[in-house]
């Protein structure tokens, strides 16, 4: 199965570093390693629309905090868009939040390429649009197991292997 057409719609915070912006994956990078988690996405041969939004520490913890009750900066976030009908129309299918200043630290961190922790966290983010979680132990190891798949076709060692050994 390929993977659905989709439009890729990308937002850079003004609060953002030259160094920061510097660190972001190239379009062609994030637009493939989004493109391997919706291959088996059932969109109807329907566009579909993804919101990436690039935002400074202080913009995301104000939203971890709102949205998940815990006001501290993190590395991702992701809102999926209601599941409905839009005819003529992409379906929008939901945001995706990043924050660089955490990403990067994160990265360094766990000793990963900054690249490949980008396409992780792209990925996992994906998956949360198409509707998976990893609130239960069950969830999570289906979800891990099929990020870890994904991220091996692009040459990414297993991120939860290496954090295990940690």
């Amino acid at each position: 199965m390929s993977a659905p057409r989709f439009l890729l719609r990308m937002q850079l915070s003004p609060e953002l570093t030259a160094a920061e912006r510097a660190g972001i994956p190239s379009r062609r990078a994030l637009r493939a390693a989004l493109a391997l988690a919706l291959m088996d996405c059932d969109a109807d041969a329907q566009r579909l629309e993804i919101s990436l939004q690039f935002m400074g520490s202080s913009e995301i913890a104000a939203l971890n905090g709102q949205f998940r009750q815990r006001p501290q900066p993190t590395n991702c976030l992701s809102f999926p868009a209601p599941a409905q009908v839009w005819p003529g129309r992409s379906r929008p299918l939901g945001d995706i939040l990043l924050c660089p200043t955490v990403i990067s630290r994160e990265a360094e961190e766990q000793g990963k390429p900054l690249r490949d922790h980008y396409r992780h966290l792209l990925i996992h983010s994906a998956l949360h649009l198409l509707g998976y979680d990893h609130q239960e132990e069950q969830e999570a190891s289906c979800m891990e197991a099929l990020e870890t798949r994904l991220l091996a076709q692009l040459g990414v060692a297993d991120p939860y292997r290496i954090q295990a050994n940690e």
